[in-house]
């Protein structure tokens, strides 16, 4: 709707001086007429354009408003960038974070998807997916489709499986870069493969790269057809600047030391693995700057914080579930209460 469109606009360019947002109706020149101005201002990416602004521009002069044109030509490197071709990029879930602000990315994947991205992140073991669990079930409760996307899910499926050659491309550059130790019959032995990854944040750092491309294409086929809320469940959403997906809207979910050693090692860790990975991994504090920078630099978002070492009970979760609802004021499809 034109309001929508209006709020977004003044929401986006609010830390602008001097800048005002209206709409009107007719044409631009007795708009121009009517606010003092003498010269109109625009901006165009190619030759269509242009044509196309000089032709606004002889009609403005057969008026004889007086009123000049001038043409700003586009950044070459955005010059692709349209409302069209934006919308149709967030119609096949691509990421458009680098050509809209924020707000109108969670809007788009509102109004085109039926989508609402929320982060959930935390340290290891803070119980995270636990917490996703709970969302999931108060949201069936109350009639609104919740859905699980868990990162380190598609990266295991990624390392489990060998159907695509985009998998097997990236089995080979792990085995290239960690040692055929790491190698098993269809697959990579995540355990070997952890050993090694996380000596060193080089080494880490590596294991991301080379495994980013496919879990980003896991993640864009997860997204076809989801409609509700949809979380994002991964411990590193800050340190690998992924918060832009969730349009920094986050839950940080934190958890006593005590509660932590004793859930990673009812995974099987040995003390050794454990300190290795908690090390790799920025802490709750961290991450939580991370996302309160981010939120003051795009001038958009929301960090919810949960206590994973408190109990879980049905109440707490619908309780911020309806928090999460009301603090982003998210229009989605609701279906009739569960029993």
């Amino acid at each position: 709707s034109l309001e929508a469109r209006l709020g977004l606009a003044r929401q986006a360019l609010a830390h602008v001086p001097g800048v005002t947002v209206r709409p009107f109706q007719g044409m631009v020149v007795d708009f121009a007429t009517e606010q003092g101005a003498q010269v109109i201002v625009k901006g165009v990416r190619n030759a269509a354009d242009f044509d196309y602004e000089q032709i606004h521009h002889l009609v403005g002069l057969s008026q004889r408003a007086g009123i000049e044109t001038h043409i700003l030509f586009a950044n070459p490197a955005l010059a692709h960038v349209s409302s069209s071709a934006v919308k149709a990029i967030q119609l096949e879930h691509g990421f458009i974070h680098e050509f809209v602000p924020p707000m109108v990315k969670a809007a788009l994947e509102e109004v085109l998807c039926g989508q609402l991205l929320v982060g959930v992140t935390g340290v290891a073991g803070a119980g995270k997916s636990t917490l996703c669990g709970q969302l999931v079930t108060a949201g069936r409760r109350e009639g609104l489709a919740v859905h699980d996307l868990d990162l380190d899910r598609f990266a295991h499926d990624v390392l489990e499986g060998a159907e695509s050659p985009l998998c097997t491309r990236t089995h080979q550059a792990l085995v290239e870069r960690f040692g055929r130790e790491i190698e098993t019959a269809g697959g990579i032995d995540r355990k070997r493969l952890a050993a090694r990854a996380f000596r060193d944040p080089g080494s880490l750092g590596d294991l991301n790269r080379i495994m980013a491309a496919a879990v980003t294409v896991r993640l864009r086929k997860a997204l076809y057809g989801l409609r509700g809320m949809v979380l994002l469940n991964g411990a590193l959403l800050a340190e690998q600047a992924l918060l832009p997906l969730c349009n920094d809207r986050v839950i940080v979910v934190d958890v006593n030391p005590s509660d932590q050693a004793a859930r990673l090692a009812a995974r099987g860790w040995a003390q050794g693995e454990v300190q290795a990975r908690v090390a790799a991994q920025w802490g709750t504090q961290e991450k939580r700057r991370a996302i309160e920078h981010a939120i003051e630099r795009g001038r958009f978002g929301r960090l919810w914080s949960w206590d994973g070492s408190s109990g879980l009970t049905d109440e707490r979760a619908t309780a911020l579930l309806h928090e999460i609802l009301a603090g982003t004021n998210a229009h989605l499809e609701r279906a009739p209460h569960a029993a």
